[in-house]
């Protein structure tokens, strides 16, 4: 879960490079002390804030939760199960208490999950990365939202997916929204395809032309290679 909610906040290329450590463990009372590898204050923060939202009660996911990190969370149901099993986690950040985890965290992730709609559609985004553990499913960067969003392909399509890595694609399929109307995952894919980028030119605006772009090029040149890219 901790992986996956940096995941969300650091972009494409943070699963590879962030960890977080156990940096201490108390058995006398049973603590774990868990922090980023790098110093970074805003994962602490937010997931924090998240576990609280959740437990407390909520229909809408926190802030860079995504539909894997809510689904990880779901599965410390396990730890309140069987003989020996813990009654209840205590989330503590800088010794505060934020949050408490028991044996209804499944109901309270399935309240989030379990809302939502669905319908047929595309998103566009940079392909970032494959899991191809299970069931193979593959990340794209929603260009829309910036959001991570999952989807997943037939195992036998796996080499054509990772063609794609790191290119901007558009795939086609089932897309399921969180209730807040935030991408989650694609299903039931009908197509996938790299996008051909086109290059932005500057926007101008009031009928001006951009001053420092024409000082380098000339207007009449700036104005032809305008004409161009129109045709």
């Amino acid at each position: 879960m901790l992986r996956d909610v940096d995941y969300a906040i650091y972009g494409r290329g943070s699963r590879r490079e962030q960890e977080w450590m156990v940096t201490s463990i108390k058995s006398s009372s049973p603590t774990i002390t868990v922090v980023p590898q790098e110093e970074r204050r805003q994962s602490v923060e937010i997931v924090a804030i998240g576990l609280k939202s959740i437990t407390e009660g909520t229909d809408y996911p926190p802030e860079h939760f995504t539909e894997k990190s809510l689904e990880d969370l779901r599965m410390m149901k396990r730890l309140f199960q069987g003989r020996g099993c813990a009654r209840s986690v205590s989330v503590l950040m800088d010794d505060k208490p934020i949050a408490s985890i028991d044996q209804d965290i499944e109901q309270r992730a399935d309240r989030v999950l379990s809302g939502g709609y669905h319908n047929l559609g595309s998103i566009q985004g940079r392909l970032d990365a494959i899991n191809v553990h299970s069931s193979p499913t593959a990340t794209i960067w929603d260009k829309v939202s910036g959001l991570p969003v999952r989807w997943r392909f037939p195992r036998e399509e796996t080499e054509a997916v990772k063609a794609l890595l790191e290119r901007l694609v558009a795939v086609t399929g089932d897309i399921r929204y969180f209730s807040n109307g935030r991408p989650r995952s694609i299903s039931n894919v009908v197509a996938y395809e790299e996008v051909r980028e086109v290059r932005q030119l500057q926007i101008a605006g009031f009928g001006s032309i951009p001053d420092e772009e024409v000082q380098q090029v000339g207007a009449a040149r700036w104005l032809a290679a305008l004409r161009d890219v129109e045709r």
